[in-house]
């Protein structure tokens, strides 16, 4: 086993958050070292090649949300970060409609018979909003805040599919800022203006040359050798004043470092096994019942110009494996040669269920056909393909979650020396400008530790 130098910090996973965190140790003169165990940085935030094709791990966005982490990206990109304005649509009842799906449309397509049912079902929904706010469950806080018909069209089966649980046994803070305009005044804005609810959807920034430019742009910023890829953690050694070595795979050798901190990116149901000794039981426990979801990504290059206007298409029916697509050219030109596009298609799943064990070819065959037959993408035109598989893509919101995650996060947040953040870290599913923001939070505080150590 080689034994590194270990002054300093160690960061595990080179995600967006650990990118971060190393960007803002260089400007705290802090050393570091940086173990991402894929042969590139970025995690799920990077952008793939195909030929001349650009395609991101998923139809990502950046919203000015947090004026630092915004700040820091134009630090980044300057004029390659563009301001971008397009629609996303939902493929429901056979034709392709608004999303954010708008009142009228769910409430008036489907017959006279379900357009009633939608409207009694929503006023019954809005006259008694305690039970939505009581809700312990998205399938209750579904139906009680849209009514059963609105739900059980798009909300209930598109988050089933997402997330692999049932909508009783998904937490309601999946729900995020979905229909915005099912309120009753928003229903009469429509009517009698046509005004539509508004939505950040349709308008975020996004990187010339693909969502992974930011990632890749965090990692120029770093001292040359400070980032080490293909390298797998394998084991945390925790003692009462903190973890004291770190040890990791490279190249096929075991490898060991002894840092003064550490900071954590890594999804914690893996950190849970790493660390010696052993956890608790019901730390061991809480993290077995955490579930991750992972993703397929099947990219489809096609010989023509383009396929639609929208950056997103969504795919509520239960009866497709997949459940959005979206047209990179239309997030940036670059991102297609010219007189070509592509399309990149996301099948949620676990690794080792049906889906996962369908073969690449399998994969292709069946979505160009689903696609092809409602008429979005003409088989005849498609040059290539590509599959993509990301494991641990995102943190599943089951109804314990929150519990879970936290007797795992109070466990690891007793080590001292150690700071846990991230989509995998903390168990949350948020977004780059929140990671960048948490990686220069972390970053003075995994310092300080590095400097008092002798």
């Amino acid at each position: 086993m080689r034994r590194d130098a270990g002054d300093g910090v160690a960061i595990l996973g080179g995600g967006p958050a650990g990118l971060a965190t190393a960007w803002a140790l260089e400007a705290l003169d802090c050393p570091y070292t940086l173990l991402e165990a894929a042969p590139a940085p970025g995690g799920n935030a990077r952008t793939l090649r195909f030929g001349d094709f650009r395609y991101d791990t998923g139809p990502h966005r950046f919203h000015d949300r947090d004026p630092g982490a915004t700040r820091r990206v134009v630090e980044l990109l300057g004029d390659d970060l563009r301001a971008i304005e397009a629609p996303s649509r939902i493929f429901w009842n056979g034709a392709f409609v608004d999303f954010p799906l708008r009142p009228l449309q769910a409430l008036t397509s489907g017959g006279a018979a379900r357009s009633l049912a939608a409207m009694l079902g929503l006023l019954r929904a809005r006259l008694r909003p305690a039970r939505a706010r009581s809700a312990r469950d998205f399938g209750t806080w579904a139906t009680a805040t849209f009514g059963r018909s609105v739900a059980e069209a798009f909300l209930i089966p598109f988050s089933e599919k997402l997330w692999g649980l049932p909508a009783g046994e998904l937490s309601p803070e999946i729900a995020g800022r979905r229909l915005p305009g099912f309120t009753l005044a928003g229903i009469a804005r429509e009517v009698l203006f046509g005004r539509k609810a508004d939505h950040l959807e349709g308008r975020f920034l996004y990187p010339r040359h693909g969502y992974g430019q930011i990632v890749d742009a965090m990692a120029a910023r770093l001292t040359p050798g400070r980032l080490r890829c293909g390298a797998r953690v394998t084991r945390l050694r925790v003692e009462k004043d903190g973890v004291r070595a770190v040890e990791y795979e490279s190249d096929g050798r075991r490898r060991i470092i002894e840092p003064a901190a550490v900071a954590n990116t890594l999804p914690l149901t893996l950190v849970v096994r790493m660390v010696d000794p052993v956890p608790p039981e019901a730390v061991r426990l809480a993290a077995a019942r955490l579930r991750f979801r992972d993703v397929i990504l099947v990219a489809l290059f096609f010989d023509q110009p383009a396929i639609s206007d929208a950056v997103c298409t969504y795919f509520p029916q239960r009866e497709l494996a997949f459940t959005r697509a979206h047209e990179p050219r239309n997030r940036s030109p670059a991102m297609s040669p010219p007189g070509k596009t592509s399309l990149v298609v996301e099948f949620p799943c676990s690794e080792g269920d049906d889906v996962w064990a369908q073969s690449d070819g399998a994969l292709v065959a069946g979505l160009v056909r689903d696609l092809d037959a409602m008429g979005l993408v003409p088989a005849a035109r498609l040059e290539a393909s590509a599959v993509t598989r990301l494991r641990k893509a995102y943190p599943v919101y089951s109804t314990e979650y929150r519990e879970l995650s936290s007797v795992v996060l109070e466990h690891l947040g007793r080590v001292p020396n150690l700071t846990t953040l991230g989509r995998g870290g903390r168990f949350f599913y948020g977004h780059v400008h929140d990671f960048i923001a948490a990686g220069f939070a972390a970053a003075p505080l995994v310092a300080r530790f590095a400097q008092e150590t002798p």
